[in-house]
This record gives C-alpha cells, sequence and structure tokens, in this order.
C-alpha cells in the first residue's frame, strides 16, 4: 500500500484537529504556522484548506488567514435528524426481513459509552455513540447509508466537543440513556419501543435547543 500523500496527511490531520475541538471555532490559522507544526511546506497546507472549505469547517481571508466556523445548532440538528432517520429505517428493515441485530456489539459500544461518560472522555462518549448508530445500520448491509453516516460524523463530533469544551458543566447523558433503552428494547424483541426510545433522543434535544432559544 502507498504511502498518503502530504496533501492527504495534511487533511486528515486539520481535519482530525478541527473535529476533536483542538482548533476551536472562531480560531484563526496561519498557513506558515500550520506548515510549520505538520513539517511540511505550505502547498499541501493550502490544498488542504481547500477541501476542509468544501466541507464546511473552515473559511479562507485571502491576507488573514484560516477561520474555523462554529457548526450551528440549527444544522446539528439536522445531523441528528438524519441520523435518528437512519436507524428509524433500519429497525423497519430489519422487522420486514427478518434479521437480527447484532447485540452483543451494540452491548459493546454502550459499555464504551458508559465509561468514556464516567470519565469524562467526551469524545469518546460521542464516538461510541456513532458507533452503535453505525452497528445499528450495518445490520442492513446498505453501504450508502453507511456513506452518509460517515459524510455526518465529523460535524456531529466537532459540534458536540467543542460544545463541551466552552460549556463543561453541560454533562451529555440523553443519547447513553436513550441507547441503553433501545437496546433492552431490541434484546426483548420490542421494535416499537426501540423506535420511541431512539425518536426521544431527537424530541429531548430539538426540545431543549428550542427552550433555551439556541434555535
Amino acid at each position: 500500500m502507498s504511502s498518503p500523500t502530504l496533501e492527504t496527511r495534511a487533511y486528515q490531520e486539520l481535519r482530525r484537529r478541527i473535529i476533536f475541538a483542538e482548533y476551536m471555532p472562531g480560531t484563526l490559522l496561519s498557513e506558515n504556522d500550520l506548515a510549520e507544526q505538520l513539517s511540511m511546506s505550505r502547498t499541501p497546507i493550502r490544498a488542504a484548506i481547500s477541501l476542509l472549505v468544501t466541507e464546511g469547517f473552515v473559511e479562507s481571508y485571502r491576507g488573514r488567514g484560516v477561520l474555523v466556523k462554529e457548526i450551528s445548532f440549527r444544522e446539528y440538528t439536522e445531523i441528528l435528524e438524519v441520523l435518528i432517520s437512519l436507524q428509524l429505517y433500519v429497525i423497519n428493515a430489519v422487522e420486514r426481513r427478518n434479521l437480527k441485530f447484532d447485540l452483543q456489539e451494540l452491548q459493546r459500544h454502550l459499555e464504551r459509552q458508559q465509561q468514556a461518560k464516567d470519565s469524562g472522555d467526551i469524545p469518546g462518549y460521542y464516538v461510541s455513540y456513532l458507533d452503535f448508530v453505525e452497528t445499528m445500520i450495518y445490520t442492513i448491509r446498505n453501504q450508502h447509508m453507511l456513506g452518509v453516516l460517515e459524510q455526518t460524523k465529523g460535524k456531529f463530533l466537532y459540534r458536540m466537543i467543542s460544545y463541551r469544551k466552552q460549556f463543561p458543566h453541560h454533562q451529555p447523558y440523553k443519547s447513553l440513556e436513550s441507547n441503553q433503552k433501545a437496546y433492552e428494547a431490541l434484546v426483548k424483541g420490542d421494535l416499537d419501543a426501540a423506535r420511541s426510545e431512539i425518536m426521544g433522543i431527537y424530541t429531548a434535544t430539538y426540545e431543549t435547543l428550542i427552550m433555551n432559544g439556541i434555535i
């Protein structure tokens, strides 16, 4: 297997730093500083920035630098709608096709999410949540749906990790609680209850944002 190009390495590393909130929203980055940090010339840095602009993570200002954008909670709720819709469709498909969820793998993700919550590992908490979603989707072997999930992961993680860093007193719990109840329903074969719990993640999140005047 060939080694990744400098452009690819720069893109992957800068994207990782943004997603995991090493660069917080509103941070102004310099191409020169980034090139120095990554030990490469400005050319691959520039190419990587262009890709990140296309994805909506940054804005580039000639002569000023690169601004790390904030993902709005409006956009976050739209991403959450996509995740919930995928899960609900999968449950319906499992019911129609008489398929079985990988309950053991789902339980592993729940345990990791609980461990992350207990240890204050915010990135790990949300990564485990997305792993739970991915395992559900994998049940029906739909590669396009898995691709959609992959496209939404970055912004979902970035919004939530950066938010928790900005407001550490707001501790996450809802997705874990709902996933646990959804898992218990799946173990019992109660797909209606599983659907209700998964939908509850969106309902609780949306109502909280509305009540707090965030969206």
